[in-house]
């Protein structure tokens, strides 16, 4: 825990002058938002916690975004225990209100709201049902996992008076299943218990992705909903990447240098956004490669 602790507090050091767009890392953006099926790094705490349970060792990742009108920061770390695999992540972001139906909470006060806050806990766990079951052998391993977020939303005034807007509590359940050691299917249930206080885009969803990697793993394929990914690993520290968002195309480059690694991540939208990430682990698997800082 220790050395965890080291951890988490260097790659805050070493990022903390970078900036964050969204939740989903530079790689996961750079694979079309594709990642469900694959959850091999410390980005599986948002997009799929089943996906930590094959972590070893210890990851750790700060993102952190100012641009213009909007702030966004990311905290998340997982640690490997002989009781399975424990994750902590954070999410806070900022924005101004164009809406100006989004400020009746204020408007009664005489004021107006200008800014949007919300916060949200996440706290992760994740085991290999082959630790402690006996599992045949012809259905590979599998890996479960859940998420228990805690969120909050708040709107603040040009005088920085906040008033509580709505609060609740949901929860992620969700899989990964590896029938063999080129083939992963992960799936799950995103926000139970949403109910009337989740955000727009914050309800209750299902997900379900496919990974394979091929050429004795120098090709990964990556397919989630309306998303797409092609991971390329020209040499074990250079990897380049393409993928289709829905209806935007994306596209990156990754460099890994023994568990420290940077990322840079396109989303090709009317205005373009870029994303950089930097990435560091601890006695972590081969193929964990890494826990994201995302930038714009």
């Amino acid at each position: 825990m220790k050395r965890f602790v080291i951890l988490l507090s260097a790659l805050l050091i070493v990022t903390s002058v970078c900036f964050a767009q969204e939740n989903i890392g530079a790689r996961p953006i750079a694979l079309g938002g594709a990642f469900a099926g694959l959850a091999d790094d410390a980005n599986a705490i948002f997009l799929n916690p089943a996906g930590i349970g094959y972590v070893r060792g210890e990851v750790a990742s700060f993102s952190s975004k100012l641009s213009n009108d909007n702030e966004y920061t990311i905290l998340g770390g997982v640690q490997q225990t002989a009781y399975g695999s424990f994750g902590v992540g954070y999410i806070s972001s900022s924005s101004q209100i164009t809406d100006l139906t989004d400020s009746a909470a204020l408007a009664d006060e005489g004021d107006v709201a200008v800014r949007s806050l919300s916060q949200t806990l996440v706290l992760s766990f994740a085991r290999e049902l082959n630790d402690f079951m006996v599992v045949p052998e012809s259905m590979g391993r599998m890996s479960v996992g859940t998420n228990v977020k805690f969120a909050s939303s708040r709107v603040a005034n040009a005088k920085g008076l906040t008033s509580d807007q709505n609060s609740g509590l949901t929860i992620d359940l969700a899989a990964v299943l590896k029938p063999g050691d080129k083939f992963a299917f992960g799936f799950g249930m995103r926000n139970l218990m949403a109910g009337d206080t989740a955000s727009e885009g914050s309800g209750f969803g299902l997900f379900a992705g496919v990974s394979s990697k091929l050429l004795n793993d120098a090709v990964v394929i990556s397919l989630e909903n309306g998303g797409a990914g092609c991971e390329l690993w020209l040499i074990p520290e250079l990897a380049l990447r393409v993928g289709r968002d829905g209806e935007y195309n994306t596209a990156g480059i990754g460099i890994n240098l023994q568990g420290f690694g940077i990322d840079y991540g396109y989303l090709g939208k009317e205005t373009p956004v870029h994303y950089v990430g930097v990435s560091l682990a601890i006695d972590s698997a081969e193929d964990l490669r890494q826990a994201n800082l995302i930038s714009e």
